[in-house]
């Protein structure tokens, strides 16, 4: 059942003016609530934070919207909080913002997905013809502007495929359409680098620290395309799915999921 608080008021609308709805202008987070509790939440507010002091967001209601999400997470066993944050309702028209805008905070509470009706045939992930635009302005951001992701979306659906992974316009690997890939092959574990695209998600920050406390470590490079067609492992991350291993990678069946398999343990027994 979804419950929202608008700068915590429940109900109401937003402003047709508000610059996250004329422009993107904004952040959002999804977050993962088991137990009546939010997962990794310093995490989410520390990258929503970091976002909106890159975008020039002038957010400070952070303690409020720490209440606000563990309310909506209380008493519920298992759902989603999603949070947007957008620069506020404009106080001029036009790209450029007057800079009295007061950021809007939206705060909402959903069911837990449920998984696809084909899951029993094992993970398969493929490629998306949708590039990602390259703009170290915005890497690692998690902001608004989505449009990318809706397309790639609805060709993974199209294509009855779990995931698709996108490339960026330059033809390297970044990552699923709402997810971080890792990648193992004879040289060990590698994920693509996020330096002009894609979104640095928290799985992903908890998977790297993970194997680096345990000494295999994750290589953070370029990654081509063509490399994957002899990797033996693929898993995708998100707060929802943890580490996913792929069991089909563009119809090919993979052999393992050993580095899943123990990076989930390192993270639950850090995460308990």
């Amino acid at each position: 059942m979804i419950a929202t608080l608008i700068n915590g008021h429940a109900g109401g609308g937003i402003d047709s003016a508000d610059r996250g709805l004329q422009y993107g202008d904004g952040l959002f987070e999804t977050i993962a609530c088991r137990d009546g509790a939010p997962r990794w939440l310093a995490l989410h507010l520390e990258r929503l934070q970091q976002g909106c002091e890159r975008l020039r967001i002038a957010f400070r209601d952070v303690d409020l919207l720490r209440a606000e999400i563990r309310g909506l997470a209380a008493g519920q066993q298992r759902c989603i909080v999603k949070v947007i944050v957008t620069r506020g309702t404009a106080t001029r028209r036009g790209y450029a913002p007057a800079g009295d805008e007061q950021p809007t905070r939206i705060v909402s509470r959903h069911d837990w997905p449920q998984p696809p009706g084909r899951a029993d045939a094992g993970f398969q992930l493929g490629f998306s013809s949708v590039t990602l635009g390259t703009n170290p302005l915005l890497a690692g951001l998690k902001h608004l502007n989505r449009l990318e992701q809706v397309l790639a979306q609805m060709q993974c659906d199209a294509a009855g495929l779990d995931e698709v992974l996108m490339l960026s316009s330059a033809g390297q690997v970044i990552g699923g359409s709402m997810s971080n890939v890792f990648f193992a092959d004879d040289s060990g574990l590698f994920t693509p680098e996020l330096s002009e695209c894609g979104v640095a998600g928290i799985m992903r920050r908890l998977v790297l620290q993970a194997a680096g406390r345990h000494g295999s470590g994750v290589c953070v490079r370029l990654v081509e395309p063509s490399e994957l067609a002899t990797v033996r492992e693929a898993f995708l991350t998100n707060v929802r799915w943890g580490l996913q291993s792929v069991r089909v990678l563009q119809g090919r069946t993979l052999p393992s999921d050993a580095y899943a398999q123990q990076l989930r343990g390192l993270i639950d027994a850090a995460h308990a």
